[in-house]
């Protein structure tokens, strides 16, 4: 099994991520960002109904996720807290286009670490 990056499960966690923390908007995706220092790096990833049908949006959830594993194991910093949102072009953009775009908004955030 490959190791995965421990999520972000509770309501709470995903409000309080989104009242108090920096936001980053991209063309394929958002990122959301709060320190936390109980936990090492957590992430938890939304889609709406806006997205589409069920579905879309699970596939855009495995892309997410496999970009989220991919980047923030190696470039994010520790002890925080990632939500990921996906948004209309997420289905349609291309898996290595989501990686730029998760680097840009992590060094938008100054959250990126070589």
């Amino acid at each position: 099994m490959l190791n995965l990056l421990p999520t972000i499960k509770n309501r709470k966690d995903f409000l309080d991520i989104t009242k108090n923390g920096l936001l980053s908007p991209q063309y394929g995706l958002v990122l959301q960002c709060k320190i936390n220092n109980e936990h090492d790096i957590r992430i938890g990833i939304t889609a709406t109904k806006k997205i589409g049908n069920a579905v879309t949006r699970n596939r855009c959830k495995r892309k997410l996720r496999t970009v989220a594993n991919d980047i923030l194991k190696n470039f994010a910093h520790k002890n925080n807290d990632y939500v990921l949102i996906a948004r209309n072009t997420t289905y349609d953009r291309d898996i290595n286009l989501l990686k730029e775009d998760l680097i840009k908004a992590l060094k938008k955030i100054k959250k990126y670490k070589n």
